[in-house]
């Protein structure tokens, strides 16, 4: 699934850069995204419904489920922090950065207006290359740190785009989870990036 996800990325890219997507195609891009993000929202719900184990997992973890996107948020800002160090990038705006949490359309569109360009280019493509990394990286942490730790590497995007592959590899149970998760790590976003940006 991974490769083939790659492979959909690469030619998705490859078409744009030479300017193969017919022209009347392009403007229509952003609702066939939404059609196609519906879509998937509605097959992985009507996959929940058949899980009889999601609300028992749900109540099994009690407040571990609003305290797991926490510690991600956590983790995502102090790592940004500590590649600050070793970058030219200031550690506020490294911070507002890893406070994307994988939300590039967001992030990347508040820290340009914030602060400038090439801090909101920076965020762009950091969360862009976040979530790449979550399609590659969820099978290896559920393989050796187990199934909650899926949902760390997408970060918000584990409500939507990385979801599916939280579900293949770590199972329909952690669907509920990583919704959850993406939902407070994506209202987290929208106050941390202006906070750390206005520091």
């Amino acid at each position: 699934m991974i490769l083939i996800i790659l492979f959909a990325l690469a030619l998705g890219i490859l078409l744009g850069v030479f300017d193969l997507i017919p022209c009347f195609f392009t403007p229509y891009l952003d609702t066939l995204l939404t059609v196609m993000l519906c879509m998937l929202m509605f097959v992985i719900g009507v996959d929940m419904s058949q899980n009889k184990t999601v609300a028992a997992e749900i109540k099994r973890m009690g407040i571990k489920i609003v305290l797991l996107p926490l510690f991600i948020a956590a983790g995502s800002i102090v790592g940004a922090l500590c590649i600050s160090c070793v970058t030219n990038v200031a550690p506020t705006y490294a911070m507002a950065i890893g406070a994307g949490f994988g939300w590039y359309t967001l992030s990347g569109v508040m820290l340009t207006s914030l602060v400038g360009a090439d801090i909101g280019t920076m965020a762009l493509l950091s969360n862009v290359f976040r979530e790449v990394l979550a399609f590659m990286l969820v099978p290896v942490v559920v393989k050796y740190l187990g199934k909650i730790s899926a949902i760390a590497p997408g970060g918000a995007t584990s409500m939507d785009t990385t979801l599916p592959v939280v579900v293949k590899y770590a199972g329909s149970e952690m669907s509920v989870i990583a919704f959850i998760s993406g939902i407070v790590l994506s209202l987290l976003v929208m106050v941390l990036v202006p906070l750390f940006a206005g520091l």
